[in-house]
């Protein structure tokens, strides 16, 4: 069994459950020492299946060699419960198996959380708060910015002198 789809719940379509019924129905001296019957009645009032009472089911079904007319098999659901739950678990293992293919080849490898350490003194280059300005150049700045402000305005109203900065 895969451990994956080991206790994963399958609910029962509609149309299974109807057909259950159906088959109950259809043997009237049924009791809960004919097999299929608690199965059947435990299908109907819970509307789901794990993988493992899947596979307990299909294991019937490849294990049964009686004519098909008998009571058990009837009330296990026939030949439409045994398509369905071949089908059921086929899908299931296929969508296990690319699941598992499309993971490991599309899986981001994990963050090495020692690369800085490992870089050494390239590390220093990365990190933004090494490229922050200190107080003394923000002082330098607002003054070059006022000088060059102060400019403009002259050679704005009317000097047409070389600007140096």
């Amino acid at each position: 069994m895969n451990k994956d789809l080991y206790n994963k719940i399958i609910y029962l379509p509609k149309e299974i459950l109807e057909y259950l019924e159906v088959c109950f129905n259809h043997i009237p001296n049924s009791n809960s020492n004919v097999e299929g019957h608690n199965r059947n009645q435990e299908l109907r009032s819970t509307g789901y299946a794990t993988y493992q009472q899947l596979g307990r089911i299909k294991n019937w079904f490849d294990e049964y060699s009686g004519d098909g007319k008998d009571a058990p098999f009837i009330l296990n659901g026939a030949d439409y419960m045994r398509s369905w739950v071949d089908r059921t678990l086929d899908g299931l293992r296929r969508s296990d198996s690319s699941h598992k293919e499309i993971k490991k080849e599309y899986n981001i490898e994990p963050i090495d959380t020692d690369l800085g350490e490992k870089m050494g003194w390239l590390s220093d280059l990365n990190r933004p708060s090494k490229e922050h300005s200190s107080f003394t150049d923000d002082i330098r700045i607002n003054e070059n910015l006022k000088r060059i402000n102060k400019i403009i305005k002259n050679n704005s109203n009317g000097n047409n002198r070389k600007i140096r900065l």
